[in-house]
């Protein structure tokens, strides 16, 4: 039998976060169970992957704790078959977890050097049906569009509470975009 060795931290880690999110869906929480994260950032200490820190996913780009990716993908409010576009995707544990969430997902990354690097890590993780699109305007040629993009990046502010944000209009078909400082419709710093 095989032990995870995250497992600790994991149940650390969900019996705090749900203490003060009861609401979080089940799906996120049944993956956070399944879903080992230390593969996806090997070069960080397994003390931190479920704290405060936040590792560095493709492109160097700050990827959001566990906390944080939990807070995003239940701020955003995602339906199941929901056509979502992640612009700038920051990591792979990301996307594993909103795929909880709706297999319905097209990416944007308009990095030429990354978009290889995402195509190749997003075929070895067996989603190679996940288009990834060079911009946010080669959207408007799927047959069938997100209906709202959802952009993940670090903001500049002290980390604090903060509610929920407006989103913004996207000028692409008028879609919302979920623009905030770590993603979703809601700021979290």
């Amino acid at each position: 039998m095989t032990t995870d060795p995250e497992r600790e931290r994991k149940a650390r880690f969900l019996e705090t976060f749900l203490k003060e999110n009861p609401e979080v869906d089940p799906r996120l929480v049944a993956a956070i169970l399944r879903l080992p994260r230390r593969p996806f950032f090997p070069d960080s200490s397994g003390k931190d992957l479920y704290g405060e820190f936040r590792p560095c996913g493709w492109g160097g780009r700050v990827s959001p704790t566990p906390r944080e990716a939990l807070l995003i993908l239940m701020g955003s409010r995602i339906r199941t078959g929901e056509r979502i576009g992640v612009w700038c995707l920051t990591d792979p544990y990301f996307l594993l977890l909103l795929l909880e969430l709706t297999h319905r997902v097209t990416i944007v990354e308009e990095d030429k050097a990354l978009r290889t690097q995402l195509r190749q890590s997003i075929d070895d993780l067996g989603y190679a049906y996940i288009p990834v699109l060079t911009s946010l305007e080669e959207i408007e040629t799927q047959s069938a569009p997100p209906e709202r993009i959802v952009r993940i990046f670090d903001g500049p502010v002290p980390k604090q509470r903060l509610g929920p944000v407006r989103p913004l209009r996207s000028p692409v078909q008028g879609w919302v975009l979920d623009h905030t400082l770590t993603g979703g419709p809601i700021e979290l710093g």
